[in-house]
């Protein structure tokens, strides 16, 4: 039974339907076809409903507006405090009393002051953070004066970028009409005003100046309403754009939206997202699987499901919701992410809003102690039934996955190749990678295996980055099945050019990689000199999990040994070592990384190393498991053509040839070329689970093909 409401009464209806239950999600006795694809199939209503309990309690016990203040200095005492003043602007010390200037109001501060006093312009993104407590604080109590104030703020109001708009998109059909008339009059304006020419962010990074300015609505004719050069990220547009729709159904006829009539905002929204879920199921996105950027698009896409007031716009995203909780679904493992990602963190799966959103939908561990999702503890949105099963990995396993990525911008598909390879205890993927557009983000690689202790992540490669996510222009990797070869070298950046890819490979991989003595203790002084130095180390680094497995080494080769999971690592040099160190408190920064990881370093100026990935249950004990792969497995390097050959214990035989003019290596697998030009015959995802392409989305489940059609008619389901 999904749930929308009149606007008239947006929170006695959503609201109290999701948090106080009383309809029936749960537990069908008998699902048919189309109905494997509702919300009313989802089987835990009951959890869900436990595992949103008191979230509202502890989004608005946080602090909120001390962000949006600026700081000042008592000249008597040396000591801060906080104003609300412009930078110019007389404050008063509230230790002496001593009237001071105010100086610079930092990135989120105060920063223009309207005729009548009131602050017309903030910094940065201070309601990226606090605008979700204060929604909580007044769900629970709409008289809170204090709270009321802060939003009626003409500055807040004002804020309407992305990540502040998709809050306020949840705001106002739950609370608008308790802030009364006058405010909503004052919203409505500063929304229909609204475009910027600055790009806001929540620290203090600076941007080019943008060739069209930003708003609500966007460019008719882009990919979700942004050119390609500055029109926004995937994530970016999505909330505008969401917004808009959002508020399209709740102001009146005569209002605007960043100067567009409302039902023309309407209509052009509506386009974007059909034509970005047609371009879904043809190319895949550009944003894919990313950890840190994925939970905003959902909340976004959560606001048009619950609030739009077009069946079709809501259903169309469903459809685009479903489609990201697939293709998530598949890659996950107890809330963990495993795989390649677009755009990931340099620390992998550490908690954070992704794991949130697992946890309360699917009842995944809890990672850390951050509270859950506002925008989906209102929702009225369900994974289906199918969803469900696909996270719980309640189908045939393994998973074999060959996956065409396409450009950013979603114009050019199988512009990168990823490969994922699926178990009941581990999931383990990478990419062939065309171009590096964002190499901080990019991850290229990671294993997650399940542990009594929770899951376990394991990345790694050339230490450019330092870190297990964000990817090196000298690292390549080639897998198959549960065999992954990691390797880098130097850049050939000489003779003619053999690759595409090259000058992007020469432009970012342009440094020589050097030799470098092993490191100084962890806690000394020069670590951290070194660490600088490793950026362009000759080495491989392996970020292994702590208390995730014991290691066992036998005549250069590694075996780690967990409760479900065996893993073999095989390293291309026996001169390799371990940095690590025994955690100490008030760590931070770089040697933050030490707390989770034993890193593995096999240097050489052709570095490297081999994981053979294999369920715990396969082998009688750990000891048939190592000797079976000491007996069966084998690797022959030829470091002058930068070729690794790999026999696994399976009998798989795996050569990939690096390619220092190139951003991937290519290879031959069982004697057989590589074909990266046809790697995913069904068009974007193939498996014998999932495929998606030529507009289709296919899932395989207990012997039953459900299929979800974009057409120009609407979505088809069956």
């Amino acid at each position: 039974m999904e749930c929308f409401f009149s606007k008239e009464k947006p929170f006695t209806g959503l609201f109290l339907c999701i948090l106080l239950g009383g309809f029936a999600l749960a537990f069908p006795t008998e699902v048919h076809s189309q109905q494997y694809w509702s919300i009313e199939s989802y089987p835990d209503e009951q959890g869900f409903q436990d595992r949103s309990a008191g979230l509202l309690e502890r989004l608005a016990a946080q602090e909120i507006a001390k962000r949006s203040q600026g700081t000042a200095i008592c000249p008597d005492t040396g000591r801060s405090f906080k104003t609300w003043a412009v930078e110019g602007e007389y404050v008063f010390s509230p230790y002496t009393g001593r009237k001071i200037r105010q100086g610079p109001t930092g990135y989120f501060g105060p920063k223009e002051r309207g005729e009548d006093g009131q602050i017309i312009r903030f910094g940065g993104d201070a309601l990226k953070k606090d605008l979700i407590p204060a929604t909580a604080k007044l769900l629970q109590n709409s008289s809170d004066s204090l709270t009321r104030a802060f939003l009626s703020i003409p500055g807040n109001l004002a804020q309407q970028y992305h990540f502040a708009a998709k809050n306020w998109a949840r705001f106002y059909p739950l609370l608008a009409e308790e802030m009364g008339p006058r405010w909503r009059k004052q919203f409505q304006q500063a929304v229909a005003e609204y475009s910027a020419l600055s790009r806001p962010s929540d620290g203090y990074r600076t941007y080019a100046p943008l060739s069209i300015p930003h708003d609500l609505v966007g460019e008719p004719g882009e990919l979700l309403g942004g050119n390609k050069k500055d029109g926004g990220t995937e994530n970016h547009k999505i909330m505008w754009r969401t917004a808009a729709m959002v508020y399209a159904g709740y102001f009146p006829d005569s209002a605007r939206i960043s100067g567009w009539p409302v039902h023309q905002a309407e209509s052009l929204v509506n386009g974007y997202l059909s034509d970005f879920l047609e371009r879904l199921l043809t190319t895949g996105n550009g944003e894919y699987d990313s950890e840190i950027y994925y939970p905003h698009s959902i909340e976004s896409l959560l606001n048009v499901y619950d609030f739009a007031r077009s069946a079709g716009v809501r259903d169309v995203t469903k459809a685009i919701l479903d489609y990201f909780l697939i293709t998530l679904a598949v890659k996950s493992y107890d809330g963990v992410l495993a795989g390649a990602q677009k755009r990931g963190p340099a620390q992998l799966n550490r908690g954070g809003e992704l794991s949130s959103l697992f946890h309360t939908w699917f009842g995944s561990p809890v990672l850390d102690d951050k509270p859950g999702s506002l925008h989906q503890a209102t929702s009225g949105y369900r994974p289906n039934a199918l969803i469900w099963k696909l996270f719980h990995k309640d189908f045939d396993m393994p998973l074999e996955l060959t996956v065409a990525r396409p450009t950013y911008a979603m114009d050019q598909p199988n512009d990168a190749q990823e490969y994922f390879y699926g178990s009941r205890n581990f999931g383990m993927g990478s990419v062939y990678l065309n171009r590096l557009d964002n190499p901080n983000q990019q991850v290229q690689w990671s294993l997650v295996f399940r542990t009594d202790q929770g899951p376990q992540t394991m990345g790694g490669g050339q230490p450019f980055h330092g870190s297990p996510g964000g990817h090196s222009p000298y690292t390549q990797t080639f897998q198959y099945r549960q065999t992954l070869i990691v390797a880098a070298a130097e850049t050939d950046s000489m003779g003619k050019k053999k690759d595409p890819a090259q000058p992007m490979r020469n432009k970012l991989g342009k440094e020589a990689l050097v030799k470098l003595d092993k490191p100084p203790a962890v806690d000394s002084p020069g670590f951290i000199d070194w660490l600088k130095k490793a950026r362009y180390q000759q080495a491989c680094w392996l970020f292994v999990p702590k208390n995730g497995a014991e290691i066992t080494e036998i005549n250069g080769k590694l075996f780690l040994r967990s409760d479900r999971v065996y893993i073999g690592i095989t390293p291309f040099s026996k001169d390799y070592y371990w940095i690590d160190s025994p955690a100490r408190d008030g760590w931070s920064g770089k040697r933050d990384l030490f707390l989770d990881y034993s890193i593995l370093v096999v240097p050489g100026p052709f570095s490297g190393y081999v994981l053979e990935v294999h369920e715990s249950e396969s082998f009688a004990n750990f000891e048939e498991f190592m000797g079976q792969m000491q007996a069966e497995s084998a690797l022959r390097l030829s470091h002058g053509s930068k070729i690794a050959r790999y026999r696994s214990s399976t009998g798989d035989s795996l050569e990939m040839a690096y390619r220092g003019d190139a951003l991937h290596a290519t290879g031959r697998i069982n004697k057989k070329e590589v074909n990266f030009a046809d790697w995913s015959p069904e068009g974007v995802y193939t498996s014998e689970v999932l495929t998606v392409g030529k507009g289709v989305l296919r899932l395989k489940l207990d012997g039953k093909v459900q299929t979800m059609k974009w057409t120009k008619n609407g979505i088809e389901r069956h």
